[in-house]
């Protein structure tokens, strides 16, 4: 089952996402953030690599993190993936993880530094982690989402206007005098 088999909720007056290009937005490299409830019932949000594969969301944690332990005991997340450049775009993603081990080696763990990284650098930041992974274990935390919603403003702002909102980043003068 895909995300977008699930209903698309949109947020508010905002236009919501289609299949295809909900599918496309959340299988590209983007920083997630994880909200999950801590011991004491208190919220925590914490950014992380993820891989969709499947229609599932897989993410990598440290075995020893409070993170690992929180969603041990209570598995029920919210993730949120979102573009921070204009005319911005998000997804969010209601659902459980599942927990199980996961090699210090390769694994998911390479596939998500070679998507963040590319293959050279992948190996190399593999090389600086591979030391502590052994010492914490990691753990492959799978999110089988249960509902998705969102909004995708892209739907209402023309091709055109877009590439301007981008190169207008890049134009040293103050955003404001465009």
């Amino acid at each position: 089952m895909k995300l977008s088999d699930l209903p698309f909720q949109p947020m508010g007056t905002q236009p919501g996402f289609d299949a295809a290009t909900l599918e496309a937005f959340v299988s590209a490299p983007r920083i997630a953030v994880l909200a999950y409830t801590k011991r004491d019932g208190s919220p925590a949000q914490t950014p992380i690599w993820y891989l969709y594969r499947g229609g599932k969301i897989e993410m990598l944690t440290s075995t020893t993190s409070p993170k690992a332990k929180a969603l041990a005991r209570n598995p029920r997340v919210c993730v949120t993936i979102q573009d921070e450049r204009a005319p911005y775009r998000a997804v969010i993603i209601d659902g459980t993880v599942a927990i199980e081990d996961a090699p210090v080696e390769g694994g998911v763990g390479r596939d998500l530094a070679i998507r963040y990284f590319g293959r050279m650098s992948a190996s190399e930041y593999e090389k600086m982690t591979v030391e502590e992974n052994r010492k914490t274990g990691l753990s492959l935390l799978t999110l089988t989402p249960t509902r998705v919603r969102g909004f995708d403003n892209h739907r209402i702002v023309g091709a055109g206007l877009r590439v301007y909102m981008r190169l207008r980043e890049m134009i040293p003068l103050p955003r404001t005098w465009f």
